[in-house]
């Protein structure tokens, strides 16, 4: 059981998170993004009646993707203006010119797809004023999302069959041990709230088969590493 303190951190936390959507959503751009991460299991756990199977987030970070071909905004849309009015810090890492946003309760970062090429980057959106780290693997979340609603605000998550199994590949992919073994609980409890649902194993199915023989075959090859048996007998 949390204790009061953390609750009232994380209400802290989540209300910030809330008011820069809220003022990205004014800007005219929350519509276009996709809130990817540990934060998105708090919305599916409000959204499907808090579901004992998906973990609660306890992190401080919040990450953003942004589509690699998102739409040119007129006019542009000055995020780093939106960050500093919620009082975030921002930063430029010299070597990469990665923009990293931080504020005592909330760490911000923008991510997006580095789509075929076999180096992750940092992409620069101009019409947006802020710089993203291109992450392979991101299609899956960019490809497979819904509209989520909360209160008046709208913007978008994956579908959580996609964000099991970005899950999945993530934990394989992480150097740092605590945070590979997180995502590993992260998806294995999503795949068992997906198991209780024949609608949702029917859907994790479709976005199976629609992947390529590659994508396939190194989630099977993940499920094996992390010991976790996928709904549907991918």
């Amino acid at each position: 059981m949390l204790s009061k303190r953390y609750e009232r951190y994380y209400v802290e936390k989540f209300d910030l998170l809330l008011k820069v959507f809220t003022d990205l959503q004014e800007a005219g751009i929350l519509k276009h993004l996709v809130l990817v991460g540990s934060w998105c299991q708090d919305f599916y756990r409000h959204q499907f009646d808090n579901p004992s199977e998906i973990p609660a987030t306890k992190t401080m970070d919040a990450d953003i993707l942004i589509p690699r071909r998102m739409p040119r905004i007129r006019p542009p849309v000055d995020i780093v203006s939106i960050m500093k009015n919620n009082d975030f810090i921002f930063e430029i890492r010299p070597r990469s010119g990665l923009y990293i946003f931080n504020h005592p309760l909330l760490k911000v970062e923008f991510l997006t797809d580095a789509g075929a090429k076999p180096q992750e980057e940092t992409r620069h959106f101009e019409y947006l004023g802020v710089s993203a780290q291109e992450l392979h693997f991101m299609s899956l979340p960019l490809r497979y999302h819904y509209p989520f609603t909360y209160g008046e605000l709208q913007f978008n998550i994956p579908e959580p069959e996609a964000f099991a199994l970005h899950k999945l590949i993530v934990c394989q992919r992480r150097i740092n041990k605590e945070k590979a073994e997180k995502d590993r609980l992260t998806a294995e409890g999503m795949f068992r709230f997906i198991s209780n649902d024949e609608k949702r194993v029917q859907r994790l199915r479709e976005i199976f088969t629609e992947l390529s023989n590659g994508w396939k075959k190194k989630i099977r090859a993940a499920a094996v590493k992390a010991e976790i048996e996928l709904p549907g007998q991918l």
